[in-house]
């Protein structure tokens, strides 16, 4: 029978030049895999808050078309941050009891004090004159740079002379109507005046004074009259009063209604990523810009917004129309 061949046990050794090249592969393809995924993370963080802050446009748009007040947007470049300012009623008083005492809504009893009770533009309402006074209890503060908004129906006596408080908080804020029906409203330093708008006389006309935090506004039956930038400090425990024992208003009041303005679902931006205003916008010497919204959910400027949220590498586009309609 033929001998079977033998077979070899030698094995062939790595050697150390071989062992360096894979080492040196292996580091090649690490660096390039982590350097891939922290692309990738700045790009999720690019996503993620385009998102959030496309949220919060059309959070502000659909806010003010269901209050119908304003609502707006804050972006500040230099905290690289995000919030959204909305009315939030904290007090709303309708007359419809009898006596010197409304129950209001939100926890607020209102005071009332040489007012009688009469018919108002929907259900009872109070008539004030001269002395006349609804205290509303005490604002809440919960910033030192919250708004305030104060809104009633206002039916002013035919024939009223001299000028007349509508409403205080404090010292901080005071709304007052002059003997032509010229409605001027305060908040600390802030001023503002309907000119040519006048509250008419023997005729229900809606009142409301908003500051929000950053400008003060006045409107008349839902249409804005007066503007003023700037801001206002508040004092805590300040009363909410509709009209005033020394100098008070004649007429009737109806649908009395306190808000705040508070900035609310904050949203930072990641380390790697930044806000870039494109178009239609400012920012001003604090850093802020600000996205206005009206009491239609239209966009508050002249010109649509564009802003951009981007990483080192990856950028996303978001434009608010003049209709208040966000896109990305």
């Amino acid at each position: 029978m033929p001998r079977a061949r033998g077979v070899s046990s030698r094995k062939r050794g790595v050697t150390l030049l071989e062992l360096l090249v894979v080492i040196i592969i292996f580091s090649m393809l690490l660096g390039f895999t982590i350097y891939l995924l922290k692309g990738a993370n700045r790009d999720l963080g690019v996503t993620a808050s385009a998102n959030q802050l496309a949220g919060l446009l059309r959070a502000a748009h659909q806010a003010a078309r269901t209050d119908a007040s304003p609502a707006w947007v804050v972006l500040n470049v230099r905290d690289n941050t995000a919030h959204l300012l909305v009315k939030e009623t904290v007090g709303e008083w309708h007359f419809e009891e009898k006596g010197g005492q409304d129950q209001g809504a939100f926890g607020k009893a209102a005071r009332i004090t040489n007012g009688s009770s009469v018919p108002g533009r929907v259900g009872r309402a109070v008539r004030l004159a001269g002395s006349g006074t609804i205290h509303c209890g005490e604002v809440p503060v919960y910033a030192p740079e919250q708004g305030v908004a104060v809104e009633m129906w206002f039916l002013r006596s035919h024939g009223r002379t001299g000028r007349g408080v509508l409403a205080t908080i404090g010292g901080e804020v005071e709304l007052s109507v002059e003997a032509d029906g010229r409605v001027d409203g305060r908040v600390g330093g802030l001023r503002v005046s309907s000119g040519q708008a006048r509250v008419p006389n023997d005729s229900w006309c809606h009142v409301q004074l908003l500051y929000s935090g950053r400008d003060l506004r006045l409107f008349l039956n839902q249409a804005q009259v007066a503007s003023a930038a700037g801001q206002a400090g508040w004092t805590v425990n300040s009363p909410f009063v509709v009209g005033d024992a020394r100098s008070g208003i004649s007429g009737i009041v109806d649908e009395v209604r306190l808000s705040l303005i508070v900035p609310r679902d904050l949203v930072p931006l990641p380390a790697e990523v930044t806000f870039e205003i494109v178009s239609g916008l400012a920012a001003g010497q604090n850093g802020e810009a600000v996205i206005p919204f009206d009491g239609e959910g239209r966009l508050a400027l002249p010109a649509e917004v564009k802003v951009a949220v981007k990483s080192p590498t990856e950028r996303q586009e978001i434009t608010v129309g003049r209709g208040g309609n966000v896109r990305r």
